[in-house]
């Protein structure tokens, strides 16, 4: 080939990428959106049923839709033993000299060998796929629309993330006792992110952080933003979401969404295993602390605390904090003689006092709120047992402060937030970043768990690469290990596991100083 043919073919070549970039750039297809609802719904324009002959289960396509197992973009993972294969177009149609990595040799996909895949269970070769994988019927039209899905799978668009920037949203309540909390958390974020965007960025990519604002006294007010946010600005992730629980509608509709949701700032009831794919915790759950509690009491105090007593609001930290302690006093060999569960406004303090009394309980195991808490600190009979009570400090608060002296001298608390290390590089830089952008001081456990989320996000970024998309942001962060914040304890996620640092430490008050002291260090639950 002469320069000049060369040059010619080298500019059609640009050309044409020119113009299809746009072309992309602009979105889906209507095919490739309807493919897109069969893969993410399993619906389509005709009936659709799954079928596992195996197991003789045969169900709607919606009850076994493909990004269950491929996950968005195809990228497929391993859960309970299982590997899901990666059906992205470029790693179906790739030539392999000997054995894919599903184990199998077979020539490469096309459209028809595809379309056999999916409604008849065979791979190229005829080979039978994995008995977990479902044979689907469908309409030839709806299997076109999933194959012109499938193939552009690798260059939809990523929501919130352009070529200059990766935007972040924050829920967060407009007014109301936590709207205080959020303008330093609002704060601490930008600082830290304009901080980020002076060295550059990742990859060329600034970040920008999206304010959502909600009413927390409107119902549904949380979700609303949520929702609107989504639809009207292009998210990537969620980062540091106040007020917003994981029973909340607006977490759940993020779930649903697929959006990577970073340190909500609130403790999850449920424990960190099995649980929700897209949100990372730092802290430990209630469950988790409630077991380190009983930890405690088997190792340091089990001669003065063999009878426990669950005392519990009937609310999902609190049943979620008495099923922990519960399980892990039975490990511990340590009996639960008397369990008082209590609904809001309805909290009988002589009565548990009563109860306690009678089943010579050692040990008051609390999950529940901070008046109720105060409550049974100033009402105990005089003469009473002087039995321990522990507690999450995350439900608590430092209500108990005001408690009698001699309630406080059997207070221990569990608290997931270990001391920041103030000679690692980390805390040097959120203690920099505080001052320089004037955050404030009043709630600095919900700015230390903030800027914990910066660092995971700048983590998540950077293994992500270039060729960012929320499933390989959510694979990234899914393989931490022992990542340092220097405010937090190191954090581990894994496939299963979404709560990075489980565990928490012991405190107590000084009765020489009224501060809380640590009683026995930080430690995950045995």
């Amino acid at each position: 080939m002469t320069l000049r043919r060369a040059a010619r073919a080298g500019l059609a070549l640009f050309l044409l990428f020119a113009i299809a970039a746009p072309a992309r750039a602009a979105g889906l297809t209507e095919a490739e959106k309807r493919g897109k609802r069969i893969y993410t719904e399993g619906k389509g324009r005709g009936k659709i049923t799954a079928s596992l002959p195996g197991a003789g289960v045969k169900a709607p396509g919606a009850g076994f839709p493909c990004v269950n197992c491929h996950l968005a973009g195809g990228s497929g993972q391993s859960e309970g033993g299982v590997r899901s294969a990666d059906i992205a177009w470029f790693t179906l149609t790739k030539e392999y000299g000997g054995a894919r990595p599903t184990g199998r040799t077979h020539p490469p996909y096309t459209d028809e060998s595809f379309r056999r895949a999916v409604a008849a269970g065979l791979d190229p070769a005829g080979n039978l796929l994995a008995p977990a994988h479902p044979r689907f019927g469908m309409d030839r039209a709806d299997l076109d629309d999933l194959l012109s899905y499938v193939k552009a799978m690798d260059s939809e668009p990523v929501p919130g993330v352009t070529d200059d920037a990766v935007r972040v949203g924050i829920l967060f309540p407009s007014a109301g006792p936590l709207a205080g909390a959020a303008g330093e958390v609002r704060a601490l974020l930008s600082g830290a992110f304009r901080e980020t965007n002076a060295t550059g960025g990742f990859f060329n990519r600034r970040l920008e952080l999206v304010e959502i604002p909600f009413d927390p006294s409107a119902e549904g007010g949380a979700v609303a933003a949520a929702r609107a946010a989504v639809e009207r600005d292009e998210l990537f992730c969620f980062l540091a979401n106040v007020g917003i629980s994981t029973d909340d509608e607006a977490a759940r509709f993020l779930a649903r969404e697929r959006i990577p949701v970073l340190v909500p700032l609130l403790s999850a009831p449920e424990g960190g295993y099995g649980a929700d794919r897209y949100t990372f915790h730092v802290l430990a759950s209630v469950k988790d602390q409630a077991r380190v509690l009983v930890d405690f009491l088997a190792a340091s105090l089990k001669s003065s605390a063999n009878r426990l007593g669950l005392l519990y609001a009937k609310d999902p930290p609190g049943e979620k904090g008495a099923e922990g302690a519960r399980e892990q006093a039975g490990k511990r060999g340590l009996p639960v003689a008397v369990e008082i569960p209590f609904a809001a406004g309805t909290f009988d303090v002589a009565g548990s006092h009563r109860r306690m009394r009678e089943g010579n309980v050692d040990a008051v195991l609390y999950f529940g709120g901070p008046p109720e808490a105060l409550a049974f600190a100033w009402q105990a009979p005089a003469g009473a047992p002087r039995s321990l009570f522990l507690a999450p400090a995350p439900l608590v608060g430092d209500a108990l402060l005001g408690a009698p002296p001699d309630f406080l001298r059997r207070v221990y608390l569990a608290a997931p937030l270990a001391p920041p290390d103030p000679d690692s590089r980390r805390a040097a830089e959120f203690r920099r970043v505080r001052e320089k952008y004037s955050v404030g001081e009043r709630h600095r456990s919900f700015q230390l768990l903030a800027y914990t989320g910066t660092v995971l996000l700048e983590e998540g970024l950077k293994r992500s690469g270039r060729r960012l998309t929320r499933e390989k942001f959510v694979g990234s962060i899914g393989n931490v290990w022992q990542l340092p914040t220097g405010v937090t304890p190191p954090l581990t996620y894994d496939a299963n596991r979404r709560v990075g640092a489980a565990g928490a430490a012991i405190i107590r008050v000084d009765p020489e100083t009224g501060r809380f002291v640590t009683a026995a260090g930080w430690r995950e639950p045995q």
